[in-house]
């Protein structure tokens, strides 16, 4: 699906970043509300080019509402080099065939689901049509919940055991809870799913400071049930220049976490990403 990724010369899996969002300065052709900093793809292209990262997955801004447009004209501009998640309505059959149209006419390659913003239909049973369409076709779906939302996740997760899903940001879940805290034990669960996967993603909302000691708990925890072929590294760009940058959040995985492979790591940072977007 869409155009391959080659892997790299030595042989290895291409480093790529599975989660981050652009916007354009160009608001009069793509309307969208205000964004608080700079976040263009050409932006983005500097700082994966200073981290060594080859390819990235887009997940469509909100502050496009459920407008895909800037996120196809991405795509179209640079598709030998990304990838998209897309933002559409999720309810009902209407969801579905709308999938099924951006797959035939669009590069987007998945969807995301927002229980942050959402909640009141997240997972929830007027969703099953698109749940059903995108295991039909092989695309992921990608979900931004809370811990609350946990269970409504495993239920639809149950439902559908052959739709690819992509968790993001850990659902969310703050370091200092702690590896015992139901919230994060429920999480861990999910890993009974085969069709599950994690984002070692907006890792500035773990509650840490880098390198993330208490992060890095939680994160063996999850390797320990998920395995390193469910994890996928995300950067979060443009929100994590603020905190700690761009290529430091690569080196996370590449430097701090001392504890993987140097398979693990190939995973981790593309392996999988390429598998789910590009396999």
């Amino acid at each position: 699906m869409g155009n391959p990724l080659y892997p790299r010369r030595n042989g290895l899996p291409p480093t790529v970043d599975c989660h981050l969002h652009v916007w354009s300065d160009d608001t009069e052709s793509f309307p969208r509300d205000d964004v608080p900093y700079p976040g263009s793809p050409e932006l983005l292209l500097q700082y994966m080019g200073e981290a060594g990262v080859d390819h990235a997955v887009f997940v469509k801004s909100q502050h496009y509402g459920y407008d895909n447009s800037y996120l196809v004209h991405v795509l179209e501009k640079y598709p030998h080099v990304f990838a998209g998640v897309g933002v559409i309505d999720p309810r009902g059959q209407e969801a579905a065939d709308e999938l099924q149209r951006l797959v035939e006419e669009t590069s987007i390659r998945g969807i995301r689901l927002r229980g942050t913003i959402e909640p009141d239909w997240y997972c929830q049973l007027e969703t099953d049509p698109l749940w059903a369409k995108s295991a039909e076709l092989g695309t992921p779906l990608c979900l931004l919940g809370t811990p609350d939302q946990i269970d409504l996740v495993k239920s639809a997760v149950e439902r559908h055991p052959d739709t690819v899903v992509v968790i993001d940001h850990f659902s969310m879940i703050h370091c200092s809870e702690g590896t015992d805290h139901p919230h994060f034990r429920t999480f861990l669960s999910l890993a009974e799913h085969p069709n599950v996967h994690i984002k070692v993603s907006g890792l500035h909302y773990w509650g840490d400071h880098y390198p993330f000691p208490k992060g890095q708990d939680n994160l063996r925890a999850a390797y320990d049930v998920f395995g390193p072929n469910r994890m996928l590294w995300g950067s979060d760009f443009p929100h994590i220049l603020f905190g700690y940058g761009y290529v430091r959040c690569c080196n996370f995985i590449r430097r701090d976490v001392d504890w993987l492979t140097d398979e693990d790591k190939s995973q981790i940072l593309g392996g999988n990403t390429y598998r789910i977007w590009w396999g």
